[in-house]
């Protein structure tokens, strides 16, 4: 009986931490898909999605280490839900023209 309950604790144990590195390695990529939908949504008419899409990849890998990145992320994730629709200025100014260092992609007003 205690063997069993040993084995099923156990199990229960492994999935609880095959669970917690999966989300840990995923959450990042999760999140940066999130906030490149909201800003193809969010784009101004007549932008080419895939451009958008390639320009905010460039963007977003300009961050020195994942922390860096994942700041970045959430700083333009919580600028994007306050606007309805981006304009051409509003974009330039988030992601910057080219891709430089992601301190000079600053979007905060």
């Amino acid at each position: 009986m205690i063997t069993k309950r040993l084995w099923i604790t156990g199990l229960l144990l492994a999935l609880g931490l095959a669970s917690y590195h999966a989300l840990r390695h995923y959450s990042p990529a999760l999140v940066a898909f999130v906030v490149e939908e909201s800003l193809a949504q969010k784009a101004p008419e007549g932008a080419d999605p895939a451009a958008l899409r390639s320009r905010f990849r460039a963007w977003a890998d300009s961050a020195p280490g994942d922390d860096a990145r994942m700041e970045l992320l959430l700083e333009l994730s919580q600028h994007l839900e306050k606007v309805q629709r981006l304009n051409e200025l509003e974009l330039e100014q988030l992601l910057g023209k080219g891709t430089g260092s992601p301190s000079s992609h600053s979007i905060r007003n």
